[in-house]
């Protein structure tokens, strides 16, 4: 089983790694261009620096992160690892549940214990 220390790092190394796929590919394909002499250096600097700002203003760069955060989410609760919205559903119920109890109990006439407390005396 994978612990979470090293599904962090496969988070990571996902996210870095698809945010740096897009540029590789694209200055690959430059690259073959300048070796070609059909553009510069310059231009394919130029090329490359463009078609990031594009892709990261059309949004495209957003939906990959989204993608790899779900994919992190997904793989968090695979390996069983609780997030703050399971946590907060816990504590939503746990409360709920001790107000049913303080109900009966008064209800019923019996002495709550405190909150925190055991039902047998400290020795």
């Amino acid at each position: 089983m994978i612990s979470p220390r090293e599904a962090v790092e496969q988070a990571i190394f996902i996210a870095v790694g698809a945010a740096s796929l897009t540029r590789d590919r694209a200055q690959a394909i430059v690259d073959d261009l300048v070796g070609r002499g059909q553009m510069t250096d310059e231009e394919g600097r130029l090329t490359v620096d463009g078609l990031m700002a594009r892709v990261r203003a059309s949004g495209e760069a957003q939906g990959i992160v989204g993608r790899i955060e779900g994919g992190l989410h997904g793989l968090l609760r695979e390996i069983g690892i609780a997030q703050r919205d399971d946590i907060a559903d816990v504590d939503q119920r746990i409360a709920e549940l001790e107000h049913r109890i303080r109900l009966l109990e008064e209800a019923s006439g019996a002495v709550p214990a405190p909150p925190g407390g055991h039902d047998s005396p400290a020795g």
